[in-house]
């Protein structure tokens, strides 16, 4: 894409993009689709769009771009076939089309060809969506803006396992140099991970490791942060149980860990701990419920009665009472004989706003308190599902698997209210020293507990479906006479940790280029 000449990308192209040797830049293809957007001097780093308009575009090009190809090969040559994506692209421009460039109306979310700082062979003219000419234009730009989305998507993720196998490596390195006689490292798994709560494991008392540092999520903010109040995390005196660090866990089945965690302390000989060893692989074609084998009846029985122990004894700072109401104190669990053997779903109200919430049904739907539904959901998930030991017995793996994808989305949604309310309160902000250096501080914590939030959905298994996983996990949560009486459908939330993994891809390769002169020279 050279000078004014625009057309549809080819195969050398998208190949380019995703070997980082394309000069195209995401601020050209805006620019020339006249959007007007707020940048830093240099026209790098996050893009904001203050009109509401463009931002229900992007909403519905992230959209589409969940449902592409999640291989680079298979993007390239999707991308690079005549006439890809032209029904998605006819249903944005039908959808968005008039409203942002039609002559009709406010164009004040447009630039203007010939204004200060417009590259006039970028934006030449003005577009108008009643010119065919123009609307050709605008579904080729189109094109090209969801198809680098994508490339950035892929990248990021690659971006991302890049990491986490350098990080695993120099965790093995570590071990093996501070504990010469040992023959593997060892291993942590959190099965649940959340903000509130620390995840516990035997200490070395017991068999083995040592403790690690609670993991870093959404982090707690200091009583001045302008972001979100402070949140005090709870570290009681636990016994023989230390904190872990799951951001430290290596990239293997989900269950393999867990039922070791839980076997290994009340094993007796070679015969109990090859039972205990019973790894579970998930198929890349297969459905969640495929997760786990066959196990031994005695092994099945003693995992299910010292699962039900562990997860029901988390302690929570943030239990819900009511809507908005924590608890006082945490109060003892009781034993496994007194805990209730079925759950018993979600009240009324309760499921009313859940499915507001995450289907946008009734009059609910814009007016749902999603810090009070969140941890209501939280609490009867802790309280009813995981005290279900019948349920627990049924199937572990699958239990502990939509555990994971249901807590790691109650902290995602968490997480996406906190950056929301930063961007919120950075609009506003001023520009003086010490305001820039604490909004720099808070914006790499942020963007740290993205990047880990993100490793913890990805890390739920391979070859899972997550999404389904957590349209199963509400079902469970919901009760069983509303999961018969009512639909649920699938909420594609994988989508959603996409996008942010394209965001926080973008923001680190800015940084990695400008250091802390993207901060000064313009808005993160």
């Amino acid at each position: 894409m050279d000078g004014t000449e625009i057309t549809y990308a080819g195969a050398k192209d998208w190949v380019d993009i995703m070997k980082n040797r394309s000069k195209l830049r995401m601020h050209e293809l805006i620019e020339r689709l006249g959007l007007r957007a707020k940048w830093s001097s240099n026209k790098r780093g996050k893009t904001n769009f203050e009109s509401p308009l463009v931002r229900e575009l992007v909403a519905d090009m992230s959209e589409v771009v969940a449902t592409l190809p999640k291989e680079s090969d298979e993007l390239v040559r999707f991308l690079a076939e005549p006439g890809s994506l032209k029904e998605q692209v006819e249903d944005l421009l039908q959808k968005h089309g008039a409203s942002i460039w039609g002559r009709v109306g406010d164009r004040d979310h447009l630039i203007s060809a010939g204004e200060p700082d417009v590259e006039a062979y970028l934006y030449p003219r003005d577009l108008y969506f009643e010119n065919e000419e123009d609307r050709e234009l605008i579904r080729v730009l189109l094109h090209w803006w969801i198809g680098l989305k994508a490339c950035n998507v892929i990248l990021a993720r690659e971006r991302l396992d890049r990491e986490r196998k350098k990080k695993e490596e120099n965790r093995k390195a570590r071990f093996e140099h501070e504990n010469p006689h040992e023959a593997t490292p060892p291993t942590f798994v959190a099965l649940a991970p959340t903000r509130h709560v620390q995840v516990f494991q035997l200490d070395a008392s017991t068999s083995r490791g040592s403790p690690i540092s609670p993991s870093m999520l959404t982090p707690p903010e200091s009583s001045e942060s302008p972001i979100v109040p402070a949140r005090a995390m709870t570290n009681g005196d636990n016994g023989s149980f230390a904190a872990v660090n799951p951001a430290n866990a290596p990239g293997h089945s989900i269950v393999e860990s867990v039922w070791n965690r839980l076997s290994s302390g009340s094993a007796n000989g070679v015969a109990s701990h090859a039972s205990s060893r019973a790894a579970i692989h998930v198929h890349p074609h297969q459905g969640p419920q495929a997760a786990i084998t066959a196990s031994p009846q005695p092994a099945a029985r003693q995992l299910g009665s010292e699962l039900a122990s562990l997860v029901a004894n988390f302690p929570s700072q943030d239990r819900a009472n009511g809507w908005g109401a924590s608890a006082s104190a945490i109060t003892p669990q009781p034993s496994l004989e007194e805990l209730p053997r079925h759950n018993r779903g979600l009240d009324t109200d309760t499921l009313r706003a859940l499915r507001a919430y995450i289907y946008y049904e009734g009059a609910e739907a814009h007016s749902v308190d999603e810090d009070a539904l969140l941890q209501r959901l939280e609490a009867a998930w802790r309280d009813h599902v995981r005290t279900d030991q019948h349920r627990i017995m049924q199937d572990p793996a699958l239990f502990i698997a939509r555990e994971r994808a249901f807590m790691t989305w109650i902290e995602l949604k968490r997480h996406l209210a906190d950056l929301d309310r930063a961007d919120k309160r950075w609009r506003n902000e001023g520009s003086s020293a010490p305001e820039i250096e604490r909004r720099i501080a808070q914006h790499r914590t942020l963007m740290g507990a993205t990047q880990q939030l993100i490793l913890n959905w990805q890390d739920i298994g391979p070859g899972v479906d997550k999404d389904e996983l957590l349209r199963q996990a509400f079902v469970v949560l919901a009760g069983e006479k509303y999961a018969v009486e009512m639909q649920w459908k699938s909420v594609e939330f994988s989508g959603t940790v996409s996008w942010l993994s394209e965001h926080l891809e973008s923001f680190r390769e800015d940084e990695k280029r400008e250091g802390d002169g993207l901060y000064y020279l313009g808005r993160v």
